[in-house]
């Protein structure tokens, strides 16, 4: 069986959904005649093709990027070639491209959607392409979502319930886990940063709200650690600055994900408070979690009141209420045997429904049960 995943962008590209098509793609290549390769739009003016990890990637050439989606004449054509050699063609949405793409080829392939979050911030263009997105829907087999509260809450989704199906989104507890990271490596960074850190990873982008964790550290005893690169990175630095936080806010560029693993294992609790429903999972609450750190979340209705359970693994807040985050830290850095039975629950809930070899389990017997 032949799968063609389709998305936005590939590897090198970083983004949550470009990871969750790369570990598809390389954990289930060649496991029990499967084969998955990969379309997507380059980042710059040039095609190409090529064997990444085993991988097959095709990129369509690109003339940019316009309301955070790549403009590509060239995607229509790539597909148009391809599509025959495949049994199932797996589209990651948001993506209206691949959508357009898909109803001006009319391919005869199975098709699978990956749902990964409703588009909040264009609005406008979302609603002047509804019929696209009712129409691809429409042709999917199946419509994977990475947690029920998405289902249940998503207005594009109401009428496509049936179709979907619920594949949590995995981590690879090897790597993320009591058991990896250095010890060295993690006395490293506590002498560097502190031994009580409040970590946040993510891009530095509107829907995070990481302005808000910001202003919750004004009395807060430990430092605070910024992993991530974004557009709002010279205005997050100057929000700390203008509170008056000085050195007690670091920001860190992206890491690997075994130094990542480090800042975890360093870490005394992890914060992700965004304020829009584009956070669809936040992979690295899960991250976080399986590292046995405690977890502050926000309510949006999606899965960052999945993956954290209030009061079990950690406080689901709501969404732009610093006073509340402010709360939730001191108790957590103040009471250490809460803060571990957290940490213990959380690791355990990771292991218990969100590890990456059950979805790519889960997505080989998709797979399967489509063709």
């Amino acid at each position: 069986m032949k799968v063609l995943q389709i998305n936005k962008f590939y590897y090198p590209v970083i983004g949550g959904i470009e990871t969750v098509v790369r570990q598809i793609a390389e954990g289930i290549n060649a496991r029990d005649g499967l084969t998955v390769d990969v379309l997507a739009c380059s980042n710059g003016p040039g095609a190409s093709s090529e064997d990444i990890n085993g991988v097959h990637v095709t990129r369509a050439r690109s003339m940019g990027v316009l309301l955070s989606m790549p403009v590509s004449v060239d995607f229509v054509r790539a597909l148009k070639e391809m599509h025959s050699g495949y049994d199932l063609l797996h589209l990651h949405l948001p993506f209206p491209l691949g959508e357009l793409a898909l109803w001006l080829v009319r391919p005869e392939s199975k098709l699978v959607v990956t749902y990964h979050s409703d588009i909040v911030r264009q609005r406008l263009a979302s609603s002047a392409m509804g019929w696209l997105h009712r129409w691809t829907l429409e042709r999917a087999q199946r419509i994977v979502v990475s947690n029920p509260n998405i289902v249940r809450t998503s207005a594009v989704l109401r009428g496509f319930r049936p179709k979907c199906t619920v594949i949590p989104f995995g981590v690879d507890t090897a790597r993320f886990g009591p058991g990896g990271g250095s010890l060295h490596r993690v006395e490293q960074i506590r002498r560097r940063y502190g031994q009580k850190i409040v970590l946040f990873v993510g891009r530095l982008v509107y829907y995070k709200g990481v302005e808000y964790l910001i202003r919750a550290m004004k009395d807060i005893d430990a430092g605070l650690v910024i992993i991530g690169e974004g557009p709002l990175k010279d205005r997050l630095a100057g929000e700390a600055r203008r509170i008056g936080l000085g050195d007690r806010v670091s920001f860190v560029p992206y890491r690997t994900p075994d130094e990542l693993a480090d800042f975890y294992l360093a870490a005394s609790v992890f914060v992700l408070p965004s304020v829009y429903r584009s956070e669809a999972f936040g992979i690295t609450i899960a991250e976080a979690m399986a590292c046995g750190l405690p977890v502050i979340s926000t309510e949006l209705g999606t899965g960052t009141s999945y993956v954290n359970q209030e009061g079990v693994t950690g406080f689901v807040l709501p969404p732009r209420d610093s006073g509340a985050i402010n709360d939730r830290l001191k108790r957590l850095l103040s009471d250490s045997a809460l803060s571990a039975a957290m940490g213990r629950a959380a690791a355990g809930r990771i292991k218990a429904g969100f590890t990456l070899d059950s979805m790519l389990y889960s997505h080989e017997m998709l797979y399967g049960s489509c063709i």
